[in-house]
């Protein structure tokens, strides 16, 4: 973990100066699945001429090791997995008569982690005296932690050095699985013919509750020379400004870019290499990159020459592939994400879970279990905003981590991670049974929001034993999570559920009925003093007092017969001690009562 104590405004349109990320806990997998788009049509050429392969039905084939530390690699069917419920299973052509796994949950979940570092290698050494070059191809399947690096390295003296190494599933988000089952890895092996390969696994954290993995199966290996038409590609991105939404209002439409990295793994170079994108359920937009030509061994990036705008409310899917002169031999490493998404009214969202609001949670966030002791956190996630608009509310999901009767709050940021004005909700004061249940927080006066502006959406809790529902990555530096106790805000690649909502009947009821409309005091947690504002839409006798949470009178003061309009107090809360205190208002027979906070 990299923490750096630096507040610091966006460093372009959608990204925060903080190089700090957060540590996840482990969680019980709930895998959705989405559509990946191939320009072959499902057909499966062979990379090149087979040198060598083996599928672990013979476990004298391979040798185990590791450097003295903890856990070790492992060759064995589905029933030998120790806790297949934290992770998938491997679904590999031959997985029914073994695969190779090294499980690093089992750890966690016996609060006992240690540096790990394990390996299974071939016994048997490969020929490649006629190649300079080989490809190594294996089915895997792999879900993501914070410090686990899973390595494929190639001898080329028969073990006794491992001189290539490769982190096969760099930047898989934490919680997240590796989308590509089947992969392929290109070596140099300088016609060696003492080949061997190995896969290592590797933890260097030492924590027990961030520290391991869950686990890495690795099946049907293989060894051949390199195929000859083989487009690779990696970093798909889609969105506005560096943003992807699955929900957008339809206010907030704003142009749609699409980019990828190229890299040509085959033996011969390749001319004419386009992405292209299609949105397929309205069926009115297509667009291709500028044709590129990339060698054997080098890589592009390349966009779409035109955006895509959607022209309303609906539902939408942009679908890419990649085409070339030549058919891909590999189609399984060109396989692109679709890019799904609604256009509706009210709601502004970039998680992914299309279940949030019928209680399905994916992943969570909660300082429930951290150590040494259970800690606040207050997660939230960027939104650009592109017309301006008054937000009535912000909607969130629990996650299965909460404490009856605490309460929850939301809260917006502007660019620099300053707190805005009035930019607090009521609060939701938590019941039995909301775990994994879809909430809006409603503020008391609409805060409006400015077009070109980027805004940080969070929920707080003032209660360790509380959570927030997860679905999906995020990149670098546009989602966070701020821990009171540091004072410090962590990005993470994780998306929390927290929308926008703009629905603008959500104070109807706020506004119509009561005769005293009360803000949340800000700023809230304060020091010294704090300013709360408030609206009579008729005069009435005004008084407000503070109290502690044993109830003690701190302040009480009488404001007296006070007009028609907007009005504000301060309060001053120098000689207050830290700790939860009660703002009382009474206006006539209405009466409001805020939560705030005193941390000195």
């Amino acid at each position: 973990m990299k923490k750096i104590y630096v507040m610091a405004a966006f460093l372009g349109a959608s990204s925060f100066a903080f190089n700090q990320v957060v540590q996840e806990a482990p969680s019980h997998f709930t895998k959705s699945t989405k559509k990946a788009i191939s320009n072959n049509n499902g057909v499966t050429k062979a990379p090149g001429v087979s040198l060598w392969s083996d599928d672990f039905s013979d476990e004298t084939t391979w040798t185990i090791g590791n450097s003295g530390q903890q856990g070790t690699f492992d060759i064995g069917v589905e029933a030998d997995l120790p806790n297949p419920n934290y992770y998938s299973v491997i679904t590999s052509p031959t997985a029914t008569n073994g695969f190779a796994f090294f499980e690093g949950v089992q750890f966690l979940l016996a609060g006992s982690v240690d540096v790990q570092n394990s390996w299974v290698e071939s016994n048997t050494s490969v020929d490649c005296s006629a190649h300079s070059q080989i490809t190594v191809n294996f089915h895997q399947e792999y879900r993501a932690f914070n410090d686990d690096v899973t390595y494929v390295e190639i001898s080329l003296d028969g073990g006794l050095t491992w001189e290539q190494t490769v982190d096969v599933n760099a930047g898989i988000v934490v919680n997240t699985y590796a989308t590509e089952t089947e992969k392929f890895v290109n070596f140099n092996v300088n016609n060696s013919s003492d080949v061997r390969v190995r896969f290592r696994w590797e933890n260097t954290s030492t924590d027990n509750q961030y520290g391991s993995g869950y686990a890495w199966m690795v099946d049907d290996v293989q060894i051949s020379s390199l195929a000859d038409h083989d487009i690779a590609t990696s970093g798909l991105n889609y969105g506005t400004a560096g943003l992807f939404y699955t929900q957008i209002p339809v206010t907030q439409i704003a142009p749609i870019g699409s980019a990828v990295v190229l890299n040509n793994q085959g033996s011969s170079d390749q001319t004419n290499v386009v992405l292209n994108a299609e949105e397929v359920i309205a069926g009115n937009y297509s667009s291709t990159s500028t044709p590129v030509a990339i060698v054997a061994g080098g890589d592009d990036s390349v966009a779409v020459n035109s955006d895509f705008t959607p022209s309303g409310a609906g539902n939408y899917q942009i679908d890419y592939s990649i085409t070339y002169d030549n058919t891909d031999d590999v189609p399984s490493n060109n396989m692109l994400e679709s890019y799904t998404f609604t256009v509706g009214t009210n709601i502004y969202a970039r998680d992914t879970s299309t279940q949030a609001e019928m209680g399905t949670v994916y992943g969570r966030m909660t300082g429930s279990n951290a150590t040494p002791s259970p800690r606040e956190l207050q997660p939230g996630t960027l939104y650009d905003i592109y017309t301006d608009q008054s937000l009535t509310g912000i909607d969130f999901q629990f996650g299965d981590v909460i404490s009856e009767g605490s309460e929850v709050y939301g809260e917006i940021f502007d660019s620099n991670l300053d707190p805005i004005a009035n930019g607090e909700t009521m609060p939701y004061t938590v019941v039995s049974g909301d775990e994994g249940t879809y909430h809006t927080l409603v503020f008391d006066t609409p805060v409006d929001l400015v077009a070109g502006e980027t805004y940080l959406v969070s929920v707080k809790c003032f209660d360790t034993d509380f959570s927030v529902a997860t679905a999906g990555a995020s990149a670098a530096q546009t989602s966070f999570v701020y821990y009171p106790d540091e004072t410090t805000w962590y990005y993470t690649l994780s998306t929390p559920v927290i929308r926008m909502n703009f629905d603008p009947t959500l104070n109807v009821e706020n506004n119509e009925l009561s005769n005293l409309n009360v803000t949340q005091n800000f700023p809230n947690p304060f020091s010294t003093e704090t300013t709360v504002q408030f609206n009579l839409k008729e005069a009435a006798d005004v008084s407000y007092s503070v109290v502690d949470m044993t109830g003690k009178v701190m302040l009480n003061v009488n404001e007296g017969n006070t007009i028609a309009g907007d009005h504000q107090i301060t309060i001053d809360g120098s000689s207050f001690a830290n700790g939860v205190y009660y703002l009382n208002i009474t206006a006539g027979e209405s009466n409001v009562t805020r939560k705030m906070i005193v941390n000195k």
